[in-house]
């Protein structure tokens, strides 16, 4: 453990509440990660193997480094920052090292070599990388050298992007540790903290860029500056929810599904229930068990699929799992995900082909959902839509600034209070805190269009009309003839000037 200056993982402070002011002493901070040393001779390299499509696993017993662990400080110690692509030349123009295509154009300064005529040549960042990598690991026998490169430069590519999402988080977390406030990087995220000068970004620069400082400059501006980077936070942000998607926490699957069976005296556990286990949540909601997201629908799904399959005395949970079901269950990978055991195993087989092979056998296949499309002739919803994202963005702002304030104006309250009972003095007046409005909601993009075409999605009296838009409910009809948004729960009643069928007759 280090003080301060040289963060990688976080602040934490030695005593005091989230957000209580600590001496500064007693606020510590984890160095940044190194490499170890070289192994010595081809023996002593650490062995790996395909531990998913996407990842490498140790196999080496004892004592070892994880390869995706080596992978991330690789790339922060070989990050170009603001550099020159090799195919632009020394006059191109300097670009921000944000994804790992970006290690591949960047050319590494610290492994210059010179050649038989005397030129001076750089290997790429992506090339230090992935030969770095292969001194201290080997592969295990009968593993193919090209697959297990490939599969290598999946790992870097997500844990880059990792790497860049934590650093933010984890330099926001360091700034208030070096003003004496814990905030873990949980709180981070559910508050939305930030750091609002630049002086302040620069404070708390990491380790592993103070070589670079252009370059986390250039970073910072990045985050700060970049409107489509805080749109599409903003949007992330509204996907993840706040209720969590696994209790794995950063275990990988397979280390889940081992520790299970481990856990069951070493009786095998079929996948899906493992699966089904590491999307449950841990309190329970009136006696019953909650799990996280769409999992019950997914499984229930599946549970159909696998059926339908193989006949209704079948099992779904406690047979081994059907890759068929698990792609008819969730349409395929219409978002290149399927619904269920998604990165746990990758299918083999497509949807195509699986309608070609029921069609035959008359298992009856649910048709894959359609997405409204957006016509031609829908400029000004697209205009509309936009303005009311930047709507919602600028009192999602204020919403912030008002709940940060009304946070800080609670705390202080709190520690003034503390005092005067500390001292035996009255307490203080208390002062009400300052208004946060209500949370802002953004309608979805269905939502949105159906209210603009003036009906739910999917009604419509024409056939060949994806909105339900009809003659009567263009953009410019009056609030009376459009069909109201119902989004559940009791029906408010039928529409003005409409008659119920039954009062008709």
């Amino acid at each position: 453990m280090r003080k301060a200056k040289g963060y990688e993982e976080g602040a934490r402070g030695e005593e005091g509440e989230e957000g209580q002011d600590v001496p500064g002493n007693a606020l510590w901070t984890r160095g940044s990660a190194t490499l170890p040393d070289l192994p010595k001779t081809e023996e002593g390299k650490w062995v790996v193997y395909l531990e998913k499509h996407d990842s490498l696993g140790l196999l080496t017993t004892g004592m070892g480094r994880k390869p995706s662990g080596i992978v991330t400080v690789l790339l922060k110690k070989y990050w170009p920052g603001l550099y020159r692509a090799v195919s632009d030349g020394p006059d191109g123009p300097k670009k921000l090292a944000l994804k790992w295509d970006d290690y591949h154009a960047a050319p590494c300064g610290v492994m210059t070599t010179t050649t038989e005529d005397g030129r001076r040549v750089a290997p790429t960042c992506a090339q230090v990388v992935l030969r770095t990598f292969w001194e201290f690991y080997k592969l295990s026998s009968g593993m193919d050298h090209q697959e297990a490169t490939a599969v290598l430069e999946k790992m870097a590519k997500k844990n880059l992007r990792d790497a860049l999402y934590h650093v933010r988080k984890l330099a926001i977390t360091h700034y208030f540790a070096e003003k004496g406030k814990r905030k873990n990087k949980d709180r981070v995220i559910a508050e939305n903290l930030t750091i609002e000068d630049d002086a302040g970004w620069q404070s708390i620069c990491p380790t592993w860029c103070v070589n670079k400082k252009d370059g986390w400059c250039a970073l910072v501006r990045y985050w700060t500056d970049d409107e489509e980077f805080k749109a599409r936070s903003i949007q992330n942000k509204a996907n993840r929810g706040s209720g969590g998607t696994h209790n794995q926490g950063n275990k990988p699957f397979p280390l889940y599904e081992k520790d299970m069976v481990a856990a069951n005296g070493g009786q095998e556990i079929p996948r899906i229930q493992v699966w089904q286990a590491a999307h449950k949540k841990k309190e329970l909601v009136e006696g019953k068990v909650v799990y996280y997201g769409k999992t019950e629908e997914s499984v229930d799904s599946y549970k159909k699929a696998f059926k339908s399959l193989h006949g209704e005395d079948s099992d779904p949970l406690s047979e081994p799992f059907d890759e068929m079901a698990v792609m008819i269950s969730g349409h395929g990978k219409p978002h290149g995900r399927t619904s269920i055991l998604n990165e746990v195993h990758k299918p083999t087989i497509t949807l195509p082909r699986i309608r070609n092979m029921t069609s035959s056998s008359g298992v009856c296949m649910p048709p894959r959902p359609r997405r409204l499309t957006q016509t031609s002739d829908d400029a000004r919803m697209t205009e509309a839509y936009e303005q009311l994202q930047e709507e919602f963005q600028h009192k999602m702002h204020e919403y912030e600034v008002a709940n940060s304030a009304s946070r800080e104006h609670m705390q202080e309250q709190t520690k003034a209070l503390f005092a005067a009972l500390t001292a035996g003095a009255p307490p203080p007046q208390y002062v009400e805190p300052p208004v946060v409005p209500p949370l802002p909601k953004m309608p979805t993009k269905v939502e949105f269009l159906a209210q603009f075409h003036g009906g739910t999605p999917g009604s419509s009296t024409h056939s060949n009309n994806p909105f339900g838009r009809s003659a009567a409910s263009s953009p410019d009809a009056s609030p009376a003839e459009r069909t109201p948004l119902h989004f559940g729960g009791p029906s408010p009643g039928h529409s003005a000037g409409v008659s119920p069928r039954r009062e008709s007759r």
